[in-house]
């Protein structure tokens, strides 16, 4: 958690500095294994290239008992990266690529293609199919522009 308010902390001082666009996102992910709930904030440079830092904890709730306690993976923490590969007025196409260390211990990269449409200038939703440990995976998210709306 430390990690990720310093991470808040940097990006909204960079913005501060050059008024762009900052994001934050929540959303669930769907592996094999459990479900994952996560956040994450971050930073819109004007080539729509975004940049920020993630935190994802299993869901307890939708997961069931025996199965969050055999597995191993409770936390991932890291940054992200966005590239954009099509955008048309509300539909975007963008490669996300998160990376970071799972339970504090292991390094782990997760890329993912993640489709959205945004309904309004500030709300974004989107959903994504990505690989996680050789599996596929599935992420629905919602996106919230914090500032600068074009």
């Amino acid at each position: 958690m430390k990690k990720l308010a310093v991470i808040a902390l940097t990006i909204l001082f960079i913005h501060t500095l050059s008024a762009q666009d900052i994001t934050a996102r929540t959303y669930i992910e769907k592996t094999v294994v459990a479900s994952k709930l996560g956040t994450a904030i971050g930073y819109i440079f004007p080539c729509k290239v975004e940049v920020g830092g993630f935190y994802q904890k299993n869901a307890d709730f939708m997961n069931g008992h025996e199965i969050t306690k055999r597995f191993y993976e409770k936390e991932f923490a890291g940054m992200y990266l966005n590239l954009p590969l099509k955008h048309y007025r509300k539909i975007n196409f963008d490669l996300n690529i998160r990376t970071g260390a799972v339970n504090g211990k292991n390094f782990v990269i997760t890329p993912s293609l993640l489709g959205s449409y945004r309904p309004v200038k500030a709300i974004k939703m989107g959903v994504g199919l990505g690989t996680r440990m050789f599996r596929p995976t599935l992420q629905a998210a919602l996106s919230i522009r914090l500032s600068k709306l074009h």
